[in-house]
């Protein structure tokens, strides 16, 4: 369908298909996307579970666990490395697509940025953004 979000990593062997529009676009600034991007943030694309259409089997999983115990599991591509997606136990019914990896890229929008504390004092984000300096109570993102 011609609003379905696309995407993939860089050696094709991960691919999937998002229907419709994104329930949200946010950025994250915490040191571990930070690392898991290898940038300043990472770009999250988030959607319904069942919108999302992907083959699991290509994914490989890295998973942290918070303070209170709950997983958050970052899925990678098993051959190339490229960060696909991430699940979280908190909020199972939600994919957080990596935005660097969405076929068109003029389709993304933030309009909201988490951990803001951790951020690089040179990134200047665009005041249209939202701006958190931790992760705020009841945001699904």
């Amino acid at each position: 369908m011609a609003d379905d979000l696309t995407g993939g990593c860089l050696c094709g062997a991960v691919r999937y298909r998002c229907r419709g529009e994104p329930d949200s676009q946010g950025l994250c600034q915490c040191e571990r996307c930070q690392k898991q991007s290898g940038s300043s943030f990472l770009i999250a694309v988030v959607y319904a579970e069942f919108a999302v259409e992907i083959n699991y089997a290509a994914l490989q999983t890295y998973t942290a666990y918070d303070d209170g115990g709950a997983a958050l599991n970052r899925h990678f591509c098993g051959v190339c490395g490229s960060a696909v997606m991430i699940t979280l136990d908190r909020y199972p019914e939600i994919r957080s697509m990596m935005g660097g990896t969405v076929d068109d890229k003029s389709r993304l929008n933030p309009t909201f940025c988490l951990w803001c504390s951790s951020g690089q004092p040179w990134l200047e984000l665009p005041t249209a953004i939202e701006q958190f300096p931790d992760y705020p109570d009841g945001l699904i993102a």
